[in-house]
């Protein structure tokens, strides 16, 4: 039986990811060595390793997309302009400080 479902991304400066997971999307650090830090956002936990960062399939749903987009951006990510793909659903795809790609949706 699963007892838990999480993500993990690879990233290249684990103190760089650590502080942009907090600062861009509110994460709480649970657990950090270098090499593995556990991570809470929203309830969700994201794990980060060392490694080669790439795409993610990483989603996370926020409030308020424009208030979001810029939070990454001040953080040290990047954030494309928004588009909606779908009646309704905005998404905007975005990157972090290591180079891992994640989108944003409202």
């Amino acid at each position: 039986m699963v007892t838990e479902t999480f993500f993990a991304v690879l990233v290249t400066d684990m103190q760089r990811a650590i502080a942009f997971y907090s600062t861009a999307l509110g994460a709480q650090v649970k657990f950090s060595t270098p090499g593995w830090t556990s991570l809470m956002i929203a309830g969700v936990r994201l794990g980060l390793a060392p490694g080669t960062p790439g795409p993610t399939g990483l989603h996370f749903a926020v409030a308020d997309l424009k208030q979001a987009s810029a939070a990454i951006e001040r953080a040290g990510g990047r954030c494309d302009a928004p588009v909606e793909v779908a009646p309704g659903v905005i998404i905007a795809n975005a990157t972090d400080t290591e180079g891992n790609g994640f989108t944003l949706r409202a």
